[in-house]
This record gives structure tokens, sequence and C-alpha cells, in this order.
């Protein structure tokens, strides 16, 4: 491997050391890597807030509300206001 090869293995190995750590042990970094700890999280947590408004979209259409089932007795009253109306419709016309 060459020396930039190398120098990328070390810079690759550091930063998945880095990226895995807590906030307190980010803040005893150099100040390059500190920054990119916080510019990787920052766009992390953007990217995770963004990602839950669009499942919140999408579980929607997903899963739709459920809309409860007719009691025995609504079908009933449904009816019964349906036979109504197919009698008032048909005294107007008959008119």
């Amino acid at each position: 491997m060459s020396a930039d090869q190398m120098e990328i293995k070390t810079v690759a190995e550091k930063w998945s050391k880095v990226r895995l750590m807590d906030r307190e042990e980010a803040n005893k970094l150099e100040p390059e890597w500190k920054e990119a700890y916080d510019r990787f999280y920052e766009k992390y947590d953007a990217d995770m807030v963004k990602m839950q408004e669009i499942a919140a979209k999408v579980q929607k259409m997903i899963e739709p509300p459920k809309v409860e089932k007719k009691t025995k007795g609504q079908r009933k009253r449904d009816m019964w206001a349906k036979k109504q109306a197919l009698a008032a419709a048909r005294a107007a016309n008959a008119k």
C-alpha cells in the first residue's frame, strides 16, 4: 500500500472509533475531530427527524384509520332512513 492509502486507512480507523464515542468522550477530542463529530451527529439528528416525519405520513397510507363496524341497530336505522327518503322522493314525483 502506498503512503496515501495508509494515511486514508488510519484516518478511517480513527473516524470509526470517534463516530461511536459518546458526547463526553467526544468533548476530550482534538478540535478537528470534535468538529467532525458534531457535524456528523447534527446531520444524523436532522435526518432522523426528517425520516420520522416521512414515516408518520407513510404510516397513514399503509394503515388507514379503522372505521368501526356498524351495529345491527344502526344498520336497521340506516335502512329505515333510506326507505323514508325513497318514499318521500316517490311522493314528490307523483305530484
